[in-house]
């Protein structure tokens, strides 16, 4: 949810909120989805304008829950779920800020977006790092709260919301991603050694800090392990240990601050009416507000703090606002916790915390009607201080232009939002086996579309699965019988939102979905209905490799269902695939940097060069599981890093595209944002169907940048298939041989290829110029002379005495004409 300006101010005076903190030996929750966003960040680097670097991004995942473990530490991890009505109009303005930036953005921005797969590859990655984790129904921050204080360990974050609730919490900006190892001996002799991450039982040791005379000798230490250094915050620190603020004034400071849900000029006219006394100077404007807030509320009660803010409040917007009091209040003290019982924690039965919205509506209950509270003023504390401005609002100034006064009108206590969750859907949503927006979709009959870096003056990238998405929204409703939802996406050509309505949306005739049957093949064909070949190519995908069967459905349904996908596009996507898949596991940990590669494998490199025999590819064979298992199992290592060394150029940014006027291949970009949707939908509706198919794990298949670099090479080639040959895959047959037989597989099942691929190969003639134009041009040139200087003509002896001499290579030739 966000609180407004306390980020900023917790971190402008962290020596006074934030302790350094040794994280080892202990559980910790992990706000999943801000750490999936985090960990991108870091990984990324100015690429995410190509749709995803899915490969590299799982491996930082996996790398980072390898430290963890490397430190005895036990994550668990919470994701959100899908949007709660409250918050749709934070919703909108992201989404307006997203469509303005996806309007412009270029190559190698700092600014990164999204891609529409990471929170698939970031559950992915933590599967394969076998790390426990469940999908909430919707925000995860107080599920998180409550799991952390049940545990008692720290929760990780980088959100604001975590400073006003009870947990121990640390900043992930303030968590260093390197393992430090303690040797004690005892209190007053030890030291703290780096540990070289990249040398296995062997990595080397650099001592940073040793306290003692003397060695450090083995049999003589009493403990060590290893740790990650960061912060911690407590709510201690910011409530004072005397307690000046009491916790149960915490969820009222923050909605005071401003959050997602309240807009700060409903609460306009009690900043102007608060009354604190004097700030000191050495507080940044844009932090006033929150020391302003925090000293007023250290001289009320929650009952004189409600009441007064509420008298200072618009009637109509009163409810609104008591509303979301007690939402927060009820978030603060709830002890309701799923994912305890979800990971297999045993309830103690404790006893729980007082219900703070019911307390809230009981202080309210005594009040008297239109009663008013007294504001008291507090006593000069500092020379050095000022009187803070009434308004105590100058880090808000633009904040006006941008909010609605209005409260969200759907808001409502999270006690009263009960509804009736089918069993099968709420099992495989906690387990994540299917995207989040599949709650928004079943509750609330919504679908929000981000746009991706796509072209903007083409209709919406998701636009090509809008059957799918009718489809998937058809199963949801099944035992609901509900038959609308709305739509937010992008217009075209505009940087604005906008709402559609899919009315009418009814189960294919036919049709009868049982959630309890698993695998159900049948209905998955449903979504090929129009497709005329849709047995075949059913019938084909059974033939290729588990892990590829739903990818290369993807790839049918969206070469057939958009006519602009040439082979070119298609070349690229299996050339990655091969170097996901095949290369890098024959490979693994190869630096991903051309000029530290070659210079670490040179030696190799030239060897293999030279020692290399040019063999043809095997025979034709149709695809089928054996002959995949036979060729892939055929590719040697010196292929694999000779075909690497040549591939490796395309996972860096082209220096052209840096450049201050780079332009970014928009319509190339436009057409893999709509196959990563084909991707998404089909996922989902793959898991709503009991994965009849195997799910689909995107860093096996897709580097965003990779593919773009690649296409770009290959789209001027005349015959792109014979360059792939003879240049991209020329140290291996066998891996041309596995391109060949997955590009003819999908040429097969999508017969509008051919023409696509005649389109392709045609070459652009020269314009002819007509002969008369030629003749002429011969003529000129036979009338030219070899010194310009001079002129070939065939005049008298007479005519070239009476002509005027001019030497063009002498500047003073014309004084001496004129005088003469």
């Amino acid at each position: 949810m966000g609180v407004r300006g306390l980020t900023t101010y917790i971190a402008s005076n962290a020596e006074r909120f934030l302790d350094p903190y040794e994280l080892h030996d202990t559980d910790l929750v992990i706000d999943g989805d801000n750490l999936c966003f985090q960990l991108f960040v870091r990984s990324e680097e100015r690429m995410g304008a190509f749709g995803g670097n899915y490969d590299h991004y799982f491996r930082a995942v996996v790398e980072f829950f390898e430290l963890l473990r490397k430190c005895n530490v036990q994550p668990w991890v919470l994701l959100d779920g899908g949007y709660e009505q409250c918050k749709l109009k934070t919703v909108r303005s992201r989404m307006l800020g997203r469509i303005q930036f996806v309007k412009s953005v270029r190559p190698g921005s700092n600014r990164l977006i999204i891609p529409l797969l990471v929170r698939e590859v970031f559950v992915d990655a933590m599967r394969a790092a076998k790390v426990p984790f469940m999908r909430c129904l919707f925000e995860a921050d107080n599920e998180v709260a409550i799991l952390a204080r049940k545990l008692n360990c720290p929760v990780l974050s980088y959100d604001s919301d975590f400073y006003i609730h009870n947990v121990k919490y640390i900043p992930y900006v303030t968590l260093n991603h390197k393992i430090y190892r303690k040797v004690i001996e005892n209190e007053e002799n030890f030291k703290i050694e780096l540990l070289n991450q990249k040398g296995g039982k062997k990595r080397s040791k650099r001592v940073l800090l040793k306290q003692g005379d003397g060695p450090l000798e083995e049999e003589n230490v009493h403990d060590s392990y290893c740790y990650l250094d960061c912060s911690l915050y407590t709510i201690e620190n910011l409530i004072g240990k005397d307690e000046r603020l009491k916790p149960e004034m915490l969820p009222l400071f923050a909605a005071l601050l401003g959050n997602d849900y309240i807009s700060r000029r409903i609460l306009s006219k009690f900043y102007a009416s608060m009354k604190v006394g004097k700030i000191s100077r050495k507080v940044a404007v844009h932090q006033r507000r929150v020391v302003a807030i925090l000293k007023w509320l250290k001289h009320h009660s929650l009952k004189s703090a409600t009441m007064t803010i509420l008298n200072q409040v618009q009637e109509k917007h009163r409810d609104g606002l008591l509303r979301q009091l007690e939402g927060a209040m009820y978030g603060y003290n709830c002890e309701e916790c799923q994912s305890f019982e979800f990971f297999g924690f045993e309830e103690d039965h404790t006893e729980t915390l007082e219900d703070g919205a019911d307390k809230l509506r009981d202080y309210l209950a005594n009040a008297e009607d239109g009663e008013t509270v007294e504001l008291e003023e507090s006593d000069d504390e500092a020379v050095d201080e000022e009187r803070t401005e009434n308004e105590a609002n100058s880090d808000d100034g633009n904040s006006g232009g941008e909010e609605s006064e209005e409260v969200e009108d759907d808001t409502t206590s999270p006690k009263a939002n009960a509804f009736n969750w089918e069993p099968w859907l709420l099992e495989i949503y906690q387990a994540a086996l299917t995207p989040r927006f599949v709650v928004d979709l079943y509750h609330s009959c919504l679908y929000i579309n981000y746009p991706q870096v796509e072209n903007i003056n083409e209709p919406d990238s998701n636009e090509l699965c809008y059957d799918l998405l009718r489809y998937i929204f058809s199963l949801l409703k099944s035992s609901k019988y509900a038959n609308n939802f709305r739509y937010l996406t992008r217009c075209e050509r505009v940087a604005q939102f906008r709402w559609l309505k899919f009315e009418n949306v009814e189960m294919p005739e036919g049709v009868n979905f049982n959630p309890n049957k698993r695998k159900n093949v049948a209905l998955l064909k449903v979504a090929f209905r129009d497709f005329s070949n849709c047995e075949e190519i059913f019938t084909a995908v059974s033939q290729l490799p588990a892990n590829m069967q739903l990818y290369f459905l993807c790839l049918v349904f969206w070469a057939t269902k958009q006519p602009a996908v040439t082979p070119v596009h298609v070349h690229a996507l299996i050339v990655c695939l091969i170097q996901l898949q095949m290369i890098d596991k024959r490979l693994p940990n190869k630096s991903r940097d051309a000029k530290v590669f070659q210079k670490n494998q040179k030696a190799y490199l030239d060897n293999q060069r030279k020692a290399f025999q040019k063999t043809e590819p095997p025979s034709q064979e149709l695809p089928s599981k054996a002959t995949f298992k036979k060729i892939t199992t055929a590719i040697t290592k010196p292929e694999a890093i000779l075909t690497y060394d040549l591939l490796l150029t395309h996972f860096s940014i082209n220096d052209r595209m840096l450049r201050r006027h780079g332009e970014l291949d928009r319509p190339t970009a436009h057409i893999y944002a709509q196959l990563q949707a084909v991707v998404l939908n089909l996922f989902t509706l793959n898991g709503l169907l009991g994965h009849p198919l195997e799910p689909t794990r995107m860093h096996e298949f897709y580097n965003g940048l990779f593919i773009h670099n690649l296409y770009q090479s290959l789209k001027s080639r005349q015959d792109p298939l014979d360059y792939i040959k003879g240049t991209v895959f020329r140290y291996s047959g066998t891996m041309f041989a596995i391109h060949r037989m997955l590009y003819e597989w999908l040429v097969r099942l999508v017969p509008q290829f051919e023409t696509r691929i005649k389109t392709t190969r045609t070459v652009k003639k020269v314009p002819q110029i007509p002969k008369e134009s030629v003749q002429r041009k011969k003529e000129q040139v036979k009338q030219m002379v070899k010194n310009d200087c001079l002129l070939d003509s065939k005049s008298s002896e007479e005519e070239e005495d009476d002509a005027e001499y001019n030497d063009l290579n002498n500047q003073f030739s014309q004084l001496l004409v004129s005088g003469q």
